[in-house]
């Protein structure tokens, strides 16, 4: 096996909260976050269609689009993840076992505010518009589905509307 193949999770972590954390502390004026935000989208963008040149999922329904990642993801070890279709225009996102969870509780424990969101998040975001013309955003996961969270999993929700065409 090449050495290349046995990449620590561990120093990935590191390498994508601590690089985050340097880039919060070097642009930190609010003009610079504007372009930080834009930066962690595209980053999301830029690793879907690595990711998409790897796996080719179809076009179309966003559930299969998600199942499609999220089983990836699980695969390779980053997260078990688990997507749910609560209907045509939500999805259930459910995730557990971070291989970046340990850093990211260091690195918030030190006091460093990480901009970044949760990286599979920008990428499942990306699939969205590039596969389903669909925008996704966070909602409020209701009470109900709340209490039914698998034990050590957290749980995430995420609407998705159609994207106005472009003439």
């Amino acid at each position: 096996m090449a050495l290349s193949e046995k990449v620590s999770s561990e120093l990935m972590a590191w390498e994508v909260y601590i690089g985050w954390t340097a880039l919060c502390e070097e642009f930190s004026s609010p003009q610079d976050w504007a372009r930080l935000e834009k930066a962690k989208w595209r980053k999301g963008e830029l690793v879907f269609d690595e990711l998409q040149k790897k796996l080719n999922i179809p076009p179309g329904d966003p559930f299969t689009v998600a199942k499609a990642i999220g089983d990836w993801f699980t695969k390779t070890g980053y997260a078990k993840i688990q997507i749910h279709k609560v209907s045509d225009t939500q999805i259930m996102y459910d995730m557990g076992d971070l291989i970046m969870l340990p850093i990211l509780r260091s690195i918030r424990s030190r006091g460093f505010k990480v901009l970044a969101p949760e990286p599979s998040t920008t990428v499942f975001f990306a699939a969205f518009k590039k596969l389903c013309n669909m925008k996704a955003e966070d909602i409020p996961v209701p009470e109900e589905l709340k209490a039914s969270t698998p034990a050590g999993m957290g749980r995430e929700m995420w609407r998705l509307t159609p994207l106005k065409k472009t003439k």
